[in-house]
């Protein structure tokens, strides 16, 4: 048991120190508007979204520069397992969990099915760095950001024993008790280049009504990937407790687990399984002492983000009262094409046994009759592993097609976006959505923003807002999720301390 303790210690660290849905790029900005802004994120975050937007000034008051020295902050957390109505109907009103209550209570939460799985999310970001210089003709970026994935996902029967402990009328005749656990950390540099392409025919189009002007910018942005960390665990069992009255009465746990590590961590898990065959009394805590100082050399990827806007003068004098400044924008990227590849001393640590707890201690005292179970745990049954060498493991980026128009007039801007996730890699679920997004600058300098975001039967709505002078930007978005079947989710983003000059 120690074993998966320390395996899971060491993944929920990593979602602390570095700490459905799609894992587009956002800042605070866009998050506060529905979590859209392809043709409205501007500055070096646009490297992530459309680097063709590192030629706009979505606001039209910008300095050409901007540099960000913490710049930019995002975290995400959701999924069917955080269920707010089953927290507020059962664990916050007084209630006994106990007897109907309790059953009542599992069943909202997972379903009738003891198979029945739930999951969550824990997601951040983080711009360490970010610059950008905007010119008349191109433009170009540098910006960092670290990126962590992490999936949980637990069924039923864990939650029953959760709930009822090792209750012998509830696994007298078995339940399984899985669980699982995906962590997936890196970090990026990217680079971006952003250039107004010639338009043929320009002053033909300038003809038309409504237009007074027209750009066409398009953008690239590389990037190289720096593997922090990766571990996963998949643990499958089943719990059964002897009724009461048993002769002998006990426990039988029968499992199988995997977990896929790299670097220290494999290879600390590795010396002690080697140890065990020459040494059986070999201790894990002797072996295993990971301090994290592996991490930014388990692998290495690159990645791509593309972009293209087309921005129009579209200024009516009829609607001057909002404002001189009258543009719309229309963009289309294609974000994290690409994938980090972890290949230090890659290795699956697996074990598939059956531990079995007789509650007669026979002659032995109580206390080292327990004493000699929980070292048995440790380094004979949940400890039992066996490493073996794995190959290195790829994993894809999650692929994102964006496309979106902003419309400006003077200090009200509207947004729409359109995305669709093309994989199933950290919150991307394969499929659709779509955001609207409004910002009004109020006295210029306080924006006011407000979204939502639709996909699947789900309806997210946003807020944001803060202060955003030509020189600083100190501004957050706040975006959240409560329904019955979707469960609870909670994006939040800050701007971090962004100077321009």
């Amino acid at each position: 048991m120690k074993t998966l303790r320390i395996i899971l210690t060491i993944s929920f660290a990593l979602t602390a120190a570095t700490l459905v849905a799609q894992s587009r790029h956002y800042n605070s900005q866009t998050l506060g508007m529905g979590n859209g802004g392809t043709a409205f994120i501007d500055g070096y975050h646009a490297n992530f979204l459309n680097p063709a937007n590192l030629m706009i000034n979505n606001s039209g008051r910008k300095p050409a520069r901007e540099i960000g020295l913490f710049g930019g902050l995002g975290l995400q957390t959701g999924g069917t397992l955080l269920n707010q109505s089953v927290y507020d109907n059962y664990l916050t009103t007084g209630l006994v969990i106990d007897g109907t209550t309790r059953e009542d209570m599992l069943n909202d939460w997972f379903g009738t099915e003891v198979t029945n799985t739930r999951s969550v999310d824990l997601n951040m970001f983080f711009v360490p760095f970010g610059f950008s210089n905007r010119g008349k003709k191109s433009a170009f970026s540098i910006a960092t950001r670290v990126r962590t994935l992490n999936t949980i996902n637990l069924n039923k029967g864990f939650m029953e024993l959760a709930f009822y402990g090792l209750d012998s009328d509830q696994f007298g005749a078995g339940r399984e008790i899985n669980f699982g656990l995906n962590t997936l950390s890196y970090a990026e540099i990217s680079v971006g280049y952003a250039m107004e392409l010639p338009i043929p025919f320009t002053g033909l189009i300038e003809s038309l009504p409504f237009i007074n002007g027209i750009s066409v910018y398009a953008g690239v942005a590389p990037k190289y990937i720096i593997g922090l960390q990766s571990v996963n665990l998949d643990l499958n069992s089943t719990l059964t407790v002897d009724p009461a009255g048993t002769p002998n009465q006990g426990l039988s746990h029968e499992f199988d687990y995997t977990v896929t590590a790299f670097g220290d961590i494999a290879s600390q898990l590795t010396d002690y399984s080697n140890a065990r065959i020459n040494n059986p009394n070999a201790k894990l805590d002797d072996y295993f002492n990971y301090t994290g100082s592996d991490i930014g050399s388990l692998g290495s990827g690159f990645g791509l983000d593309l972009g293209v806007t087309v921005e129009v003068d579209v200024s009516v004098p009829a609607l001057g009262l909002l404002g001189k400044r009258q543009v719309l924008r229309v963009s289309g990227s294609i974000t994290d094409i690409g994938s980090v590849t972890y290949e230090d001393r890659p290795a699956f640590i697996t074990a598939n046994d059956t531990f079995v707890f007789d509650a007669d201690a026979g002659d032995d005292s109580i206390g080292d009759y327990f004493d000699a179970i929980a070292d048995s745990l440790e380094n004979d049954v949940y400890g039992g592993f066996t490493s073996v060498p794995a190959s290195s493991q790829k994993y894809e980026l999650p692929k994102m097609f964006n496309f979106g128009a902003a419309l400006t007039l003077g200090k009200l801007t509207t947004t729409v976006d359109y995305g669709y996730a093309a994989n199933d890699v950290g919150r991307n679920v394969k499929g659709s959505s779509l955001a609207l997004g409004l910002e009004y600058r109020f006295l210029n300098f306080i924006p006011i923003r407000a979204g939502s975001r639709y996909g699947g039967e789900a309806t997210v709505y946003s807020f944001g807002t803060g202060i955003d002078f030509r020189f600083l930007d100190l501004t957050f978005g706040l975006m959240a999720l409560d329904d019955a079947s979707e469960g609870l989710n909670v994006n939040f983003a800050w701007s971090g301390l962004v100077f321009r000059f």
